[in-house]
């Protein structure tokens, strides 16, 4: 449904949806730091026009305060311009019968006014919630009926419209421990029936969330892929809850591709302008920490052709300033939390790696 045709990669020439004050976590906290309600603004009041505003007329004139109100709202601006993945997941309206298809119903009719023929990305997020970190067979047979139903609903709520899917933040990233006990056949065919699902819609582009380049090995990751039916999709998505250097995702998931026959993927650079922050004792703690760590920065913009060869996009997979806790300060999992937003902003670098010029924006 792209107005020309994207060549070998299916994301080329598309525009992706950027929300406006009323929906946009950056938009909303630049009219709160404003004093300025965003509910105020019906769902179809656009980002660019909101910009508009902050350059000339009233909003201008507020702008005139504090030198520390001009410089929070530049931050968040740079947050604000970019495309918002959106996200389908178990805690959408409660998650009960109806729930879900509610939400996509609400982000697809009516959000998506503010950024009209825009195309939205959404990630999924339903196995681990409902499942956790290393569930038993019982658990995984006890949640599937709600699983399926619920990713039933996002397919009836989607029909024909466009949209390119992330399945599963943490899908597979963080899905070993299931291997050990022997789990993850059971879970790699709850999978399999989301890929299935919503690839089979008309106007989807599908990727798989497959890991991070400092956890699981290329053939662990390419076994669970291919378990999948990553052949039916475009492929899969790397670093979505890390901070890990593009350059490492980018040697880290060619060799994924290379064993799963070619499949393409897409890197998020939300949070990794910085690289990661690694953990002192990696054995214990995890490699790296991922709890609001200090001292990162925003990544590299979208872009479609990063220079990797089956790299289809770097792009922020997730809204960076959400807090991933209540440790370093943080609000809520989930919550945008504006000082975390500006202070990523302020220490924004497009650089591929630790051995790349600086490149602030």
């Amino acid at each position: 449904m792209l107005p020309n045709p994207p060549g070998a990669n299916p994301l080329t020439g598309a525009r992706f949806f950027v929300d406006g004050p009323r929906h946009g976590s950056a938009a909303r906290a630049i009219a709160e730091l404003l004093g300025i309600d965003p509910t105020r603004y019906p769902d179809s009041y656009s980002w660019a026009r909101f910009k508009r505003d902050l350059d000339h007329g009233p909003l201008h004139e507020r702008m005139r305060g504090p030198p520390i109100l001009r410089y929070e709202v530049h931050e968040l601006e740079k947050i604000a311009d970019q495309p918002e993945v959106q996200r389908f997941s178990a805690y959408s309206g409660g998650g009960g019968p109806g729930a879900v298809y509610g939400q996509v119903q609400k982000i697809l009719c009516h959000n998506l006014t503010a950024d009209p023929g825009s195309i939205p990305v959404v990630a999924t997020y339903f196995a681990h919630p409902a499942l956790g970190g290393c569930p038993s067979a019982s658990a995984i047979a006890a949640a599937t009926p709600t699983f399926e139903r619920r990713i039933n609903e996002v397919a009836a709520g989607t029909g024909r419209r466009p949209v390119v899917f992330l399945l599963e933040l943490d899908g597979f990233g963080s899905s070993a421990c299931m291997a050990q006990i022997g789990t993850l056949g059971e879970y790699e065919r709850l999978i399999k029936d989301e890929v299935d699902t919503l690839s089979s819609l008309p106007h989807t582009v599908v990727y798989m969330e497959a890991g991070y380049s400092d956890s699981n090995s290329p053939a662990y990751t390419a076994r669970a892929l291919n378990r999948v039916d990553i052949d039916r999709i475009r492929g899969f998505f790397t670093n979505d809850t890390h901070m890990n250097w593009t350059i490492d995702e980018a040697r880290w998931g060619e060799q994924v591709s290379r064993l799963t026959h070619g499949a393409h993927f897409i890197i998020n650079t939300a949070q990794n302008g910085n690289g990661p922050k690694r953990n002192p004792h990696p054995r214990y703690q995890g490699v790296e920490d991922l709890c609001n760590p200090p001292g990162r920065g925003l990544g590299p913009r979208l872009t479609f052709n990063p220079g990797f060869p089956n790299v289809d996009a770097l792009m922020w997979t997730h809204v960076p300033g959400n807090s991933s806790g209540s440790c370093n300060g943080g609000p809520p999992p989930g919550t945008f939390w504006p000082a975390r937003a500006i202070d990523l902003a302020a220490h924004a670098n497009s650089r591929y790696g630790p051995a790349s010029a600086s490149d602030p924006y």
